[in-house]
């Protein structure tokens, strides 16, 4: 079998799969669109990077991927597509959560959330986010008080207050991990160039992913700075040998809802 595979029943000739390879590999048969099929240029069938555009773009179902058969890809249901009002109260509507429940999250939640936050783009579709999830609150706030321990070194040369967050710290609050039932840490490989953008772009569909399940989330900014200077914190994250941490989110069942929208500055945009 070679790298694709055309029904030759079911094929319309519309050229779909073609036009969205994004590495150009297949190509237009010969005596295309009367004769021909798709087919792909063999000698550079190794820059596949497996986006399973040809499978998706084909209406008829007709092209058969090595590695992706359109039987496994689901078909998009009509009407998927959200208005742009829809949109616009997801994502404004969205907050970063800081007061949670104390009300724990299902592993089979998380399972879901992440069933939908893996399809989020990454790097020449290379899929190498992965993630750690911490549901046990008393191992979030171990790292909330690594975390503390590694500011207590720094003195007034952060920048963002150590003072005061030392001293909510001492005062019982968690300025850190804002006691949250449960953290999810983004991570990859420390070597590899395409993974601090993909985690950056996994997180943020997870703060939209997470929205429909109740979930709020905040970016662990402090646990993510900190685990990039400490080795202390670096090692309290237990991740495997070769793999950084690129970003984090506190996650839980918000403790009040939000009911406006806050002003936001105009978009700043210089049109060419």
């Amino acid at each position: 079998m070679g790298l694709i595979t055309i029904d030759e029943s079911k094929c319309k000739r519309c050229g779909f799969c073609a036009r969205a390879c994004p590495v150009g590999i297949v190509a237009l048969g010969e005596g295309f669109p009367t004769t021909g099929f798709p087919t792909t240029i063999e000698k550079i069938e190794k820059g596949c990077i497996t986006c399973g555009h040809c499978v998706a773009a084909c209406p008829a179902g007709a092209l058969t991927h090595c590695r992706m058969k359109p039987e496994e890809c689901p078909s998009l249901e009509p009407g998927w597509r959200l208005t742009p009002g829809q949109v616009g109260q997801l994502i404004k509507g969205r907050r970063s959560v800081r007061s949670f429940r104390t009300e724990p999250i299902e592993p089979e939640v998380i399972a879901d959330l992440l069933d939908i936050v893996r399809y989020a783009p990454s790097g020449m579709n290379s899929q190498t986010v992965s993630w750690k999830v911490i549901l046990d609150e008393q191992e979030v706030q171990f790292l909330s008080l690594a975390v503390i321990e590694w500011l207590r070194t720094l003195g007034n040369d952060f920048p963002y207050g150590v003072r005061g967050m030392l001293k909510a710290w001492e005062m019982g609050r968690d300025p850190i991990l804002r006691k949250a039932p449960a953290l999810m840490v983004v991570h990859g490989a420390a070597d590899d160039p395409m993974s601090s953008a993909s985690a950056t772009i996994a997180l943020a569909t997870l703060d939209l992913a997470a929205l429909p399940f109740g979930l709020g989330t905040c970016w662990a900014g402090f646990l993510t700075m900190a685990a990039a200077s400490s080795f202390e914190v670096a090692t309290a994250l237990g991740l495997p040998p070769g793999h950084r941490m690129y970003g984090g989110a506190m996650i839980g069942y918000p403790e009040f809802e939000y009911a406006r929208i806050p002003t936001r500055k105009p978009a700043n945009v210089i049109w060419g």
